[in-house]
């Protein structure tokens, strides 16, 4: 671990230094308590801050990333830095940005408020929640992400790992990495990022863009939430994109018939593949799903 993190905090040749109003000591100013998670994009510790001795969750973005992310975020139309979205966010159910900025070695991190509990991935699979209670995460996940596309940004990885469920059983949506405004330079087409499992249609015809690509990824997630299984049966990425694009999603009243039609409704609008046909706003979801009564919910 200690080799990881001096690893971590060496020297960088990055240049974006303005990001926050001065370069923070991360060595000095956090005790590292373990690494909760890695990915391609950056590594994430549980740390306490020295400074308010709080335990928080602190996100340093890998050397190659953090160049690219400078890349991204010079001239015109930048992309802007992760940091920039996250801080914005405020709402009980997404994750909370205290601080971002860039060490005094030149790396990116982002201090969050630390989620003591499991994704919604771990919770699908192990099945610990009956069906009652996935709806009610799922309104709360709706409402989180509502709040991102009401201050003008769309996600583009939304996705059962990026929404977690804390002791109290609230739903906290994370991970702002993919994050771009829902401005028209990010709406054109091209930008094909995201997860692919839960990658809109029109994402994968290079189409125009809006915030109807996170509507969809997220019927997808509740598709998988409340039936055990994906809207398509592709084995290979290559069959899933064509499936995606060519074929709409299995029935979920095939799969689960027990499920009520009042949920199997909603689930064929928010997977629907022509973006006209989709969920509108996940503004009005969250009372659709909780208006369904609990006694049809239980299966």
């Amino acid at each position: 671990m200690l080799g990881k993190l001096k690893e971590m905090f060496a020297p960088s040749t990055s240049s974006r230094g303005d990001v926050n109003r001065h370069r923070v000591n991360l060595e000095r100013r956090f005790t590292i308590v373990s690494e909760a998670s890695h990915g391609s994009m950056s590594r994430v510790y549980r740390a306490v801050d020295n400074e308010t001795a709080r335990t928080i969750c602190l996100k340093v973005q890998l050397r190659e990333k953090n160049q690219a992310a400078v890349a991204r975020a010079s001239g015109h139309e930048a992309r802007p830095l992760e940091g920039e979205i996250a801080i914005q966010m405020a709402h009980p159910h997404v994750v909370r940005t205290f601080e971002f900025g860039s060490s005094n070695k030149g790396d990116h991190y982002l201090v969050m408020e630390w989620v003591d509990g499991v994704s919604l991935q771990y919770l699908r699979e192990s099945r610990l929640a009956r069906t009652a209670q996935r709806v009610e995460f799922l309104a709360q996940a709706a409402e989180g992400l509502a709040a991102v596309h009401a201050a003008g940004f769309m996600h583009h990885d939304i996705n059962p790992r990026n929404f977690l469920v804390d002791r109290e059983h609230r739903i906290k949506l994370i991970d702002f990495g993919l994050a771009v405004p829902n401005t028209p330079a990010f709406r054109r087409p091209g930008n094909r990022t995201g997860t692919l499992q839960y990658m809109a249609p029109e994402l994968l015809r290079r189409e125009p863009i809006d915030e109807r690509i996170d509507i969809f990824a997220f019927g997808v997630l509740a598709y998988e939430l409340l039936t055990d299984r994906l809207p398509y049966d592709a084995t290979n990425n290559t069959t899933m994109m064509l499936q995606r694009i060519n074929s709409d999603p299995i029935d979920p009243a095939v799969v689960k018939p027990k499920l009520s039609e009042e949920i199997c409704e909603i689930l064929r609008k928010l997977t629907a593949r022509r973006e006209e046909q989709r969920w509108p706003s996940l503004q009005t979801l969250p009372e659709a799903l909780r208006s369904v009564p609990a006694k049809r919910q239980r299966v």
